[in-house]
């Protein structure tokens, strides 16, 4: 897996090369990578693996050590490294091969660009480039990318930026004991979140997947940083920048796919991105947008003068109509208030008050044996003029002071006279008396038939000569 991964970075960057590297007893290891390379071990195994240069015996082939730890200690990150086989370290970590044995080291590695930049000047800290690699060792010697000087990896708008790590450290802590947690290396900063970059026992790891196009990196220098055997960051670019969609039309994305339509038409175009760049063919919609220019005027919302003209015309003939009913209402009520007052002026005056219906029998309306009054002042009905003419229309007991009825079915008529009701004719008031008087004979009763006969032809009298006066028939 070590293997296919360093072998898809040369692949990718071109100008990497890889080697083995094979040191005997008694010789130096040396490694050296052109002008900003870095040095990648990929392994590191010390004994004696099988019969080479360096072993002539076959005798206790097959024993060996994994010291790709101390190579990331001495090597990893760097441009040159040079060590003396075998040194202290080396025989320390031999736990496979007799001591007194004589052993090599073999050391499969390749050198990787990184980027090492003349200053730290914020434009030289921008990185722009698809992809590349920081080294915390150029961090350490320099400065740039620390946390007063971070790398800022800017990417286009709608783009994603991957980060990576090549962790020398984690073969040594894959020895060490790491309940108390694993080293902090540094913080990458994206948008408003910040992440924390720690050690681990997995030498290569994906570390993000960033949510806006531009990521700022802090690396800790090696006096802030817990291990010495650094690391390496790779960064690529994902995906496709936003497109610019040509004039009088929409763009949309969703993802690796976008669509491209014009605004006058539901004319449309689907592209795709092809890794870093977009797939597909985008027309052009400025001529459908001068052969139809009437469509823009009809999306277009109603200006907000026009709905404020549009409620005030409301407005104001929801006032016209109730102006009107008002006017309406008041000139019904004035005309009410003037044939109620006129009526009452006619009542205090006595005029035009005797609505007499021509076809009420005479019979029924035989109930007082007096005459119509031609004085009005006389019509009011008082007790306080005991001699004043009355007729029919006035009540048989007229209250002090108040007026007349206007129409005689306002107040019940009382009982027609009969045979067995005496008048008493000393009363200005004739009132009927129930029964005959006591001591009284049958001569006082027939008497008494007389005199009421000859009282019902006088009132037919009086109320013949008061109709003609008044006009009745």
């Amino acid at each position: 897996m070590i293997l296919v991964f360093f072998l898809t970075f040369v692949s990718a960057l071109g100008s990497i090369t890889a080697d083995v590297a094979e040191v005997c007893t008694g010789e130096i290891l040396k490694i050296h990578c052109p002008e900003d390379g870095a040095i990648i071990p990929r392994s590191a195994i010390f004994g004696r693996m099988e019969v080479t240069r360096c072993i002539d015996v076959k005798e206790f082939i097959g024993c060996r050590n994994d010291v790709l730890f101390l190579i990331d200690r001495w090597c990893s990150g760097r441009r040159q490294c040079e060590i003396i086989i075998p040194n202290a370290e080396l025989k320390a970590a031999n736990e496979d091969c007799l001591r007194y044995l004589q052993m090599y080291i073999n050391v499969d590695h390749s050198c990787l660009q990184v980027y090492s930049p003349q200053n730290c000047q914020p434009d030289t800290r921008t990185l722009v480039t698809r992809e590349g690699f920081l080294s915390s060792r150029v961090t350490d010697n320099t400065g740039c990318g620390s946390t007063e000087h971070p790398w800022i990896i800017a990417g286009i708008s709608g783009q994603t930026i991957e980060l990576t790590i090549i962790d020398f450290g984690s073969e040594e802590l894959k020895r060490k004991n790491t309940s108390s947690g694993f080293p902090i290396y540094g913080y990458v900063i994206d948008g408003t979140e910040k992440i924390t970059i720690r050690g681990d026992t997995e030498r290569e790891r994906h570390l993000l997947s960033s949510k806006t196009s531009q990521l700022s990196v802090e690396i800790l220098q090696n006096s802030k940083r817990e291990g010495t055997s650094g690391f390496i960051l790779h960064y690529t670019k994902a995906g496709c920048p936003d497109l610019s969609p040509p004039a009088h039309a929409w763009y949309k994305r969703d993802g690796d796919q976008a669509v491209i339509g014009c605004e006058w038409s539901q004319k449309t175009w689907h592209l795709s991105c092809d890794g870093h760049s977009w797939s597909g063919v985008v027309g052009n919609c400025s001529e459908i947008a001068t052969q139809e220019p009437i469509h823009v005027q009809r999306n277009k919302p109603a200006p907000p003068m026009l709905w404020l003209v549009c409620v005030v015309s409301i407005a104001v003939v929801l006032m016209v109509i109730a102006c009107v009913i008002g006017i309406i209402c008041i000139k019904k009520y004035r005309i009410k208030h003037d044939i109620q007052k006129s009526m009452t002026v006619q009542r205090k005056q006595g005029q035009g008050h005797y609505d007499l219906d021509p076809n009420i029998e005479m019979a029924s309306m035989l109930y007082l044996p007096y005459k119509l009054s031609e004085d009005p002042q006389q019509q009011q009905g008082t007790l306080s003029d005991p001699d004043r003419p009355t007729s029919y229309l006035i009540p048989q007991y007229p209250i002090v002071n108040e007026l007349t009825p206007i129409r005689i079915w306002e107040r019940p008529l009382p009982d027609l006279p009969n045979k067995s009701l005496a008048i008493d004719t000393t009363s200005p008031y004739p009132t009927n008396k129930r029964g005959r008087t006591p001591g009284d004979g049958d001569e006082a009763i027939s008497n008494s038939t007389v005199q009421e006969s000859d009282t019902l032809q006088s009132y037919q009298t009086d109320i013949s000569t008061d109709r003609s006066k008044s006009g009745l028939k």
